[in-house]
């Protein structure tokens, strides 16, 4: 029979992710602002106050801190892919969801996704091609959308594969030109470009 965590053990646990946290959310300032490359873990434990080893003891070196920063980034593929999974609507809604909860996923990253598309050849090879292993399932989830759509007449196109990397690349640049300060809210922006997605595509236009 598992012991139960100890209480003390429990807080422990808490009190290591929050500095976790704090060392990620650090780095992904000053990856974001200087860029990967000119940010050190001196300037980082500067930032915190810490020394380095405070930062050793959680993460290895600079490169693991990117590599969760990016995960985070480009996790919304995955997490696109798994929630179309839930859907039994028609083609045409699905495609309208599907894209709205990736665009709204983009934005709330959007610092994340970011660093993921600039970034992204300072990964360790095994990183980038797992992470360009999810861009290809949310790719062919959109073409198996579109296609199941052409074949029950909801959908035209001429090209499968280049509709959905139209329909994709629209969804995936949202986080580029998202203003967190402008008029418009997240949810708003993630519900337009799915309506101009499903337009692009509906056979009765």
């Amino acid at each position: 029979m598992k012991k139960k965590p100890s209480l003390t053990n429990s807080i422990k646990q808490d009190l290591d992710d929050i500095k976790r946290k704090s060392i990620l959310d650090e780095a992904r300032t000053q990856f974001f602002e200087s860029g990967y490359e000119t940010t050190s873990l001196e300037s980082i434990a500067e930032a915190l106050g810490v020394s380095r080893q405070f930062i050793y003891s959680r993460f290895s070196n600079k490169t693991e801190l990117l590599v969760e920063l990016c995960r985070i980034g480009a996790s919304a593929a995955d997490r696109a892919v798994n929630y179309n999974e839930t859907l039994n609507d028609t083609p045409p809604e699905r495609l309208k969801r599907v894209v709205s909860y990736f665009v709204e996923i983009q934005i709330e990253n959007q610092v994340e996704v970011s660093l993921f598309f600039r970034e992204a050849n300072s990964l360790p090879k095994e990183v980038a091609d797992e992470m360009n292993s999810s861009k290809l399932r949310f790719h062919r989830m959109l073409c198996g959308i579109l296609a199941e759509g052409k074949n029950q007449g909801y959908f035209w196109f001429e090209d499968t594969s280049i509709t959905a990397s139209a329909v994709g690349g629209m969804a995936s640049w949202a986080f580029f030109w998202f203003q967190p300060e402008g008029q418009l809210s997240a949810h708003l922006v993630a519900e337009q470009i799915s309506k101009i997605a499903l337009r692009a595509v509906d056979k009765s236009n």
